[in-house]
Order: structure tokens, then C-alpha cells, then sequence
């Protein structure tokens, strides 16, 4: 499951770089929403989660520009690419079964958003 999260936050990351493509950006969101909800209230993923705030600050912003095919400017792709080498460094670190939750979580998260 690890390889598979960071795999898929890579290339959704890789694809958003190259062209303005919803359905990988959302695969990334997804990526991050999970892991936000991972490092959550984890005291070891302070300085990780703190870092990990400003790729998702840039996620936001970068929500408008995909919707209207507008091609990511660098200032917001660094941030989230920091972001995502912090997915690579914090995964290895969680464990399976509470990463699975995690994916949960966000997931019901995200339904309960959209169902209001």
C-alpha cells in the first residue's frame, strides 16, 4: 500500500506538472488528504506536517488554475512537490493498518463535505 501512495502522488504530481489535468489532480488531493489525516495528531510529523501545510496551501490555489486548464506556474508547483517528497518520507514510517484508516477517514471525510 505504501509503494502504491507514493507512486500514485508521483505521477499525479508529474502529470499536473505537464498539463492542467483534473482527474490527476484530484488523485493527488486524495494522496494528501490521506496523509494530512495520517500525520494529523501524530507528534512525530510535526515539522512534517508543518512543511506539508504550505503544499497544501498551493493545492488549494492550484484548484482554479486545473478547473480553467491553466497550466501550474512554478511557484506553486515547488510547494506541492515539497509535498509530495514529504509523502515519501513520512510513509515508511506509518504503519499499514493505520494508513488504511487514514485513507478511510479522508475518504468519509470527503463525502460528508460533499453530501452539506
Amino acid at each position: 500500500m505504501r509503494g502504491t501512495v507514493a507512486l500514485d502522488a508521483r505521477l499525479a504530481y508529474e502529470v499536473i506538472k505537464a498539463t492542467p489535468d483534473i482527474y490527476a489532480f484530484n488523485r493527488l488531493v486524495d494522496s494528501f488528504n490521506m496523509m494530512s489525516v495520517a500525520m494529523l495528531n501524530d507528534k512525530r510529523f510535526e515539522l512534517e506536517l508543518n512543511i506539508y501545510g504550505g503544499a497544501t496551501r498551493a493545492l488549494d490555489e492550484a484548484r482554479t488554475l486545473i478547473a480553467a486548464g491553466v497550466q501550474l506556474p512554478a511557484r506553486l508547483l515547488e510547494p506541492i512537490r515539497i509535498g509530495v517528497n514529504v509523502i515519501d518520507e513520512v510513509l515508511p514510517r506509518l504503519d499499514l493498518a493505520y494508513l488504511a484508516n487514514s485513507e478511510l477517514t479522508a475518504v468519509n471525510t470527503v463525502k460528508d463535505m460533499m453530501r452539506n
